[in-house]
């Protein structure tokens, strides 16, 4: 009966979302990840993370009623983990497929390098506004930034029309740290060094890192610091039916990045926010007979002007960047220099009013300029703009619904006359079953368009020895692209306690004009860029799982997490020929064990991650590319002393596989060429001290 009872408490508008979805449903992580951090003036290992979840024990904290699934990870988490990077904390996240070491010339690197649901890079954002990489996907402010700088890490994988993404891609919010104590001044510095080497490859890594808070009220500032040196020796393997070669490259990085941050408290409700952020990243390669030289400077101003008053806020904001990225390729073949030059310009408002704790809105508006300039194409000029409101009501104890619209206008001149107006709407709905079974739905429809840097036609020239071959292409964009018009189902059934949960997902989106990267051949060599294709349609499932036990009288605490995350990607193009997406991997599975006992002030993680071979058809092209089985294990250690000390040994690619890949005749199966990345182990030794 009682099951009877709780079946018929499901609503109606339930019933209607179930019956619109597929059967491959789309789902995401509802759980809201937080950890115990220890009293302050005891420098012990933070107690391991505990679940807590927005649905209930958080409320008074974040009074949000959406039904929109947003996962939070703290920076004492990241800590606990060992994480050095952003991309660290991500790996844990169901749906995120990162690029590892030793990955092809495709994969990229950071943030500019990671695919969401097999689609797209994420939406980032550093408190609430979007961040860029370089104009041909440089590393960006993300790929900078240290856990010391950062307070948490939000996760909206589900579409929101309160982020420009909506059901394009997941969006990762970056929020910095603010002043933990009330002292005028407290810092962290921290020095690593790193090296991997084996008889022909070799890696050196070196950074330094500080970061500096205080508050002397009404005033708070902080001051961000880090400069990296990565120094390695690769060597690639490349093979015909005829011939074998090795070649081999030495690539010396650095990068800098500055960021002062300062706030005035005008009273309890109201305050002002500017932040900088300088950031240079600048890398030198050499081969045989072949040098490339590639730098980025960027300089972005955020201010904001924030009002809170319980569940209302209201915030303003204003941004400035510029952009200045070169690239010089020289051999005795061929020599290409592009200059080009990227000016930003951005406002927007975003309120929120919560009139009760049922009804909620959430509404604003953003404007954007953007001027592309090049010396090798024409000018490229954009605005965009964009209205949005969101409401949120709670119409039973257990049940959610939140719907909203996103109007969009785009308007390009210059190397691109493009003119557009999209809708996007959004609707969710949340139904607690219980404590702890709860079940989300999320429907959606929303346009993509392309960014401004993959319309330049500017062509940046490959690397190695078999450069410009079909497995290791040129680069370019494509001005003809059109935008993609995405509609988005998921779906979410969780159970979770405060002991840990499992949360199976499940999703399936339709995309026309779906953009892929595409390789064709161009004169003598092979580019790769961006292309429309008739239709795309993605589905899969995430199934993601956590158990934590809080710290026993003994000091031990542990933490077991786990992931499997598929996607099945088809692709049909304008002749109506189907196809599954060239450089997308059916699933990608990774597990962590975390573990810390406290008397002794010891902290130690394990993560293992996991990506089969797969085989794929190449668009237009009578060759199969099959990409080997990868397997990647890092494990972190730290030691907190006396007095702020602490010291931490990073061990990555451990048991770690070369990425191999393989192009074959699809008429006999032969091979036609292939091409080898050597990965091997590396250790990064970090020092840090609190003062």
């Amino acid at each position: 009966m009682k099951c009877i009872q709780s079946c018929w408490k499901l609503s109606t508008l339930s019933c209607a979302l179930f019956t619109f979805m597929s059967p491959t449903w789309a789902a995401d992580h509802i759980t809201q990840t937080t950890t115990d951090s220890m009293p302050a003036e005891t420098p012990a290992v933070q107690t391991l993370a505990t679940l807590k979840f927005s649905a209930t024990a958080d409320i008074a904290k974040d009074p949000d009623i959406s039904a929109v699934a947003k996962t939070i990870v703290t920076r004492e988490e990241m800590l606990q983990f060992g994480d050095q990077s952003v991309n660290d904390a991500l790996r844990r996240a169901a749906g995120f497929q990162l690029p590892t070491a030793g990955q092809g010339p495709r994969g990229g690197g950071g943030a500019s390098g990671m695919r969401f649901r097999g689609g797209s890079a994420p939406i980032f954002l550093i408190n609430g506004e979007v961040v860029q990489g370089g104009p041909r996907g440089g590393m960006s402010i993300v790929d900078s930034l240290t856990p010391d700088m950062i307070e948490r890490i939000e996760i909206t994988k589900q579409p929101s029309v309160a982020q420009a993404s909506v059901a394009s891609s997941a969006v990762i919010n970056i929020i910095l740290k603010e002043p933990l104590d009330n002292t005028r001044l407290s810092a962290t510095a921290r020095v690593g060094y790193g090296l991997a080497k084996s008889d022909q490859k070799q890696e050196e890594r070196k950074n330094i890192s500080v970061q500096a808070d205080g508050r002397d009220s009404p005033w708070l500032y902080s001051l961000s610091a880090n400069q990296m040196w990565n120094d390695s020796t690769a060597v690639t393997q490349t093979q015909t039916s005829t011939q074998t070669r090795e070649q081999k490259r030495i690539t010396e990085r650095k990068s800098q990045m500055l960021s002062p941050r300062l706030e005035y408290e005008l009273d309890d409700q109201q305050k002002l926010v500017a932040e900088l952020f300088y950031r240079n990243n600048e890398s030198d390669g050499r081969r045989s007979d072949q040098v490339q030289h590639d730098k980025n400077d960027s300089l972005r101003l955020n201010t904001r002007y924030e009002r809170k008053d319980k569940g209302n806020s209201d915030k303003i904001r204003l941004s400035v960047e510029q952009q200045h990225e070169t690239e010089l390729t020289q051999s005795p073949l061929l020599s290409s220099y592009t200059d080009e030059t990227i000016n930003e310009y951005v406002v927007g408002y975003d309120g929120v009013r919560k009139f009760n704790n049922t009804h909620q809105i959430k509404f604003g508006l953003n404007a954007r300029n953007n001027e592309l300039e090049s010396n090798v194409s024409q000018s490229l000029d954009e605005q965009q703009y964009a209205l949005y409101a969101e409401g949120s009501w709670k119409f039973t104890d257990r049940q959610t619904v939140t719907l909203g619209a996103r109007q969009e206008w785009i308007d390009r001149s210059g190397l691109v006359e493009y003119r557009d107006q999209h809708l996007s709407p959004v609707l969710a709905h949340r139904f607690d079953i219980s404590d702890a079974w709860s079940l989300q739905t999320n429907i959606s429809q929303a346009f993509r368009s392309p960014k401004t840097d993959r319309l330049l036609p500017t062509v940046s020239i490959s690397t190695d020895s078999d450069a410009g071959s079909l497995n290791n292409p040129d680069r370019g964009g494509n001005p003809d692209l059109r935008p993609e018009k995405i509609t988005a189902f998921e779906s979410t059934l969780g159970y979770n306690t405060a002991s840990g949960g499992i949360n199976i997902t499940a999703y399936q989106r339709e995309i026309d004009d779906y953009i892929e990267k595409v390789i064709r051949q161009e004169g003598s060599r092979f580019v790769e860029r961006p292309q429309n294709q008739n239709n795309a349609n993605t589905y899969g499932v995430e199934i993601s799982g956590r158990y934590a036990l809080k710290q026993t009288q003994q000091g031990h605490s542990f933490m077991l997490n786990a992931q499997l995350s598929t996607v099945h990607a088809k692709v049909e193009d304008e002749n109506h020929q189907q196809r599954l997406v060239s450089d997308v991997a059916p699933y990608t599975a990774s597990t962590g064990i975390s573990y810390n006992y406290q008397p002794w002030r010891l902290a130690t993680s394990v993560n293992l991650n996991y990506v089969p071979e797969f085989t794929r058809a190449l668009d237009n092209q009578p060759y199969d590319r099959t990409s080997n089985q990868r397997v990647n294990m890092d494990i972190s250690l730290t030691k907190r002393f006396s007095d702020g000390w602490a010291s931490t040994l990073n061990v990555r690619n451990i048991l770690s596989t070369d990425y191999k890949e393989r192009l074959t005749n699809q008429s006999n199966g032969s091979l036609y060429e292939a091409r080898i990345n050597q990965a091997i182990p590396s250790v990064l030794i970090s020092l840090e001290k609190k003062f």
